[in-house]
């Protein structure tokens, strides 16, 4: 059965239930207790109630330790160790109980009583080791052990190989991704000129702008300045207009009383000189006349009282639009003022926005210069920048942003590469040191199997197993 393992042809059939991990094992050899560090694989026979736990030590592939299981051995397993499962059940039981070791939540021990080995499983405790299980275990055969070995040179042959492709293929692509920074940093230098032309126009436009504001304020200025010494003339002038009518009326006034002071007298008179009738009726009909004409006075006095009213009251309405226009021109002026130091904001607040602009422009060229044998760009990430950088005014932060994830894929494709590298070197150095190592094992080992085999064995195996460690050795050398 252990046979069934090695065949090339039922290899295929091969599926590996616990993958290949070292793990602490503590070896009991007639009571001295070491503690080793073992690869344990567990591979089951597709299709087949077959099972194989492989030891193999880590300092020396020769020391190869398996135990196959079956139906039958597997019956005798439950019957000695009270087991409640079938065997696909004792599968899944072994496949926990592994994992449970590579947890460190189960321990192994490998014991040896004369030639008798045991695989225990065990749970540690304080007071004392709980046994879960225990399996019969054997040292492989030297036909096993040069299988594994070969195996394992071929997959480390094969590991070589993919890795030297992996790192042939990683270096074309820091090529590329240095021919593409290049680019990238010439389209940056385009940018930049760009970009100072772009300020330079802009601040020679901001400039324009506010020398134009400012001669709009100085002549606002002198327009408001002439406009007051104006409307404070017409006030001077009205002002001189209404007291000269108060005079006028003043003097109106005091005729006015004058007048009736002397009709008042007169009527006094015509009182005394009611018995003087016909005497007196020449003078009454000159002083009616008299009265008549002062009346006719006192009436066009009142019309021209009047008419300095309407006018007095035009005027104070002219004045009060003249106080409306001068505080619209006010207000005007003071949004004006406010239009202009906002302008005077927002051109302070573009100087140090494209200050600002400078300083991360300028940052952002050390940074790719520093960066410039570090940085890996991948196609997507490349085709993305060079659109962005077409588009010429697009946000520089989105460029930062790229930087910064091209930084991040340059560390990590370095990290993989140089763990490449190292897995390469430390291959190459196994491969060298195993080479070097059972060189003379295998040769040894072949002696030995020759030697105590009988004769027909020994035709049978020198001719199967010759070609195998021919081919071996050739490919060792």
């Amino acid at each position: 059965m252990d046979k069934y393992f090695i065949d090339l042809h039922r290899r295929r059939g091969v599926k590996v239930l616990f993958p290949c991990y070292q793990l602490p094992l503590n070896a009991d050899n007639h009571g001295i207790h070491t503690m080793q560090k073992y690869s344990v694989v567990m591979e089951k026979m597709d299709l087949q109630n077959l099972i194989q736990i492989r030891l193999t030590e880590c300092t020396d592939q020769s020391k190869m330790f398996i135990s196959t299981i079956d139906n039958n051995s597997y019956e005798q397993i439950r019957t000695e160790q009270s087991l409640h499962v079938t065997f696909q059940g004792f599968i899944d039981h072994l496949t926990k109980i592994l994992e449970c070791c590579k947890k460190e939540e189960l321990h192994i021990s490998l014991v040896q009583n004369n030639n008798l080995y045991l695989l225990q499983f065990y749970e540690k405790s304080s007071f004392k080791n709980l046994m879960h299980l225990f399996l019969r275990i054997e040292p492989a055969t030297t036909e096993t052990v040069l299988f594994h070995i070969n195996l394992s040179l071929q997959s480390f042959q094969d590991q070589t190989a993919d890795y030297a492709c992996r790192v042939q293929q990683y270096q074309l692509e820091l090529a590329s991704r240095d021919d593409t920074i290049n680019r990238l940093q010439n389209d940056v230098r385009s940018l930049n000129t760009k970009l100072q032309d772009q300020e330079n126009l802009i601040f020679n436009r901001n400039t324009e702008e506010l020398n134009r504001l400012q001669q709009t304020i100085k002549h606002m200025n002198d327009a408001k300045e002439i406009e007051e010494k104006r409307l404070k003339a017409m006030l001077s002038a009205m002002q001189e207009k209404i007291d000269q009518q108060n005079r006028e009326i003043l003097v109106v006034n005091e005729r006015l009383l004058q007048d009736t002071k002397l009709c008042e007298s007169l009527r006094e008179e015509n009182n005394k000189l009611k018995s003087h009738t016909a005497q007196a009726r020449n003078e009454i009909d000159r002083l009616k006349a008299e009265l008549h004409s002062c009346q006719n006075r006192d009436g066009r006095n009142e019309a021209v009282i009047m008419d300095l009213r309407k006018q007095m009251i035009e005027l104070q309405s002219k004045y009060k639009i003249n106080e409306k226009q001068k505080s619209e021109l006010e207000a005007e002026l003071e949004a004006e003022k406010k239009i202009c130091q906002t302008k005077k904001n927002a051109l302070l607040l573009t100087t140090d926005e494209l200050s600002n602009a400078n300083i991360i422009i300028s940052n952002l060229n050390k940074e790719i210069i520093r960066l410039k044998n570090k940085v890996e760009l991948r196609t997507e990430i490349a085709m993305r920048q060079e659109k962005l950088i077409q588009d010429k005014e697009k946000d520089y932060i989105e460029l930062q942003d790229t930087v910064k994830k091209i930084q991040q894929e340059h560390l990590k494709n370095r990290v993989l590469s140089e763990d490449y590298a190292q897995n390469v070197r430390t291959i190459k150095e196994t491969s060298e040191a195993i080479e070097e190592k059972y060189r003379k094992k295998i040769n040894d080992l072949i002696l030995r199997v020759s030697q105590c085999q009988n004769m027909e064995s020994n035709s049978i195996v020198n001719s199967h197993l010759g070609n195998q460690y021919l081919k071996l050795q050739n490919r060792i050398e």
